[in-house]
């Protein structure tokens, strides 16, 4: 092929486009930090930077219910312990009052049995996100006079979060509906019996909280290895997370000090390119003649 020099001239004015196309490319990865905008930038990398990003977004939604599992699960540990805690007390009360007492003393017991009452109705009604810890709360029947369960589902089944691929659930709520009634209720009589020294209903009482606070490190003993399960998978998730994260920044960011030297250099021939196309557009015939 003879080249002639309007050949020359169109290669050179190619290559001066091609020039300014690619610095005009690498400034815009270098303002933004991302390198990959279109499919065509790197058909490949855009392909695999989809797919990181799909397995990310899944992730996220895994993460955001073992967060919700784990808020729920601490909050009945935490709820767990303190009414424990409660019960403790009020039977530190009652073998206190199961002796003889003076009636301010009977009454002081009976003030802080009630004001235990009113404390543990609170902590076991506990809610997080909107979403009851205990599957309920303890109401009060006037009608009988007793404290009875009233359930915050429709139905009595427990609160489950679904894991990973929807395969696995566990669940996130602890279902207090028949310990908190019953040892509330107790607590009523013990309240009673030791305004009335009933030392027999004082003893009765007691038992029934014992049986309570053993139900009670049941379930904590159950929530605890929930929690730990749970807190288990977070920290897999969060280095998983990590490692899918590293792999599309390598894929989607710029690299700054490579891209800048590309545009240095890119600058550079395009600099030598357009001194070229002035000698190229000089070249005469005439003025060899």
């Amino acid at each position: 092929m003879r080249v002639t020099l309007p050949l020359m001239y169109g290669l050179t004015t190619r290559d001066i486009l091609s020039k300014q196309d690619k610095i005009s490319r690498l400034g815009r990865d270098i303002a933004s930090g991302v390198r990959l905008h279109n499919p065509h930038d790197d058909p490949a990398a855009w392909a695999r930077s989809l797919d990181l990003q799909q397995t990310l977004q899944r992730m996220e939604r895994y993460q955001n219910n073992l967060e919700f599992a784990a808020d729920m699960l601490s909050a009945a540990d935490s709820g767990l312990n303190h009414s424990h805690d409660l019960l403790i007390r009020t039977t530190e009360i009652g073998m206190a009052a199961n002796t003889l007492n003076s009636p301010e003393e009977k009454k002081a017991y009976v003030e802080e049995v009630d004001q235990i009452l009113q404390e543990l109705a609170q902590t076991v009604s506990t809610t997080v996100n909107g979403q009851s810890i205990f599957a309920g709360k303890p109401v009060w029947n006037d009608e009988d006079k007793k404290w009875e369960w009233e359930w915050a589902r429709p139905s009595a089944d427990p609160l489950q979060v679904t894991l990973e691929d929807g395969t696995q659930k566990v669940t996130v709520t602890c279902d207090l509906s028949s310990t908190i009634p019953d040892a509330m209720n107790a607590l009523e009589a013990l309240k009673r019996h030791i305004d009335n020294g009933d030392s027999s209903g004082i003893s009765t009482a007691l038992q029934s909280l014992n049986e309570a606070m053993e139900q009670l490190r049941s379930f904590s003993s159950t929530v605890g290895t929930r929690l730990t399960s749970i807190q288990r998978r977070q920290d897999a998730l969060a280095a998983l997370t990590a490692h899918r994260q590293e792999r599309l920044s390598e894929l989607r960011d710029t690299d700054l000090l490579e891209a800048v030297s590309s545009l240095q250099t890119n600058q550079t021939a395009l600099e030598a390119a357009l001194k070229s196309s002035l000698v190229l557009k000089d070249l005469s015939l005439v003025r060899y003649l």
